[in-house]
């Protein structure tokens, strides 16, 4: 192998290493935008008032 083959080949190996670790932070942000989502959903669902069950169907306008 020549010197320009073996440095073709140095630089093709640092430049897949170099995309995977710009996967790896990707995937890492999302994961933590998922989990911001998520908790913020769970304090959502934590504010919303509870359903009143009633076995009565009438309507009312009471608030």
């Amino acid at each position: 192998m020549d010197v320009s083959t073996i440095t073709g080949t140095a630089l093709l190996m640092k430049t897949s290493q170099t995309q995977q670790a710009m996967e790896t932070a990707m995937i890492k942000q999302a994961a933590t935008q998922q989990n911001m989502i998520a908790s913020l959903l769970e304090q959502n669902a934590g504010m919303t008032p509870q359903a009143i069950n009633t076995t009565d169907h009438t309507f009312s306008t009471i608030v």
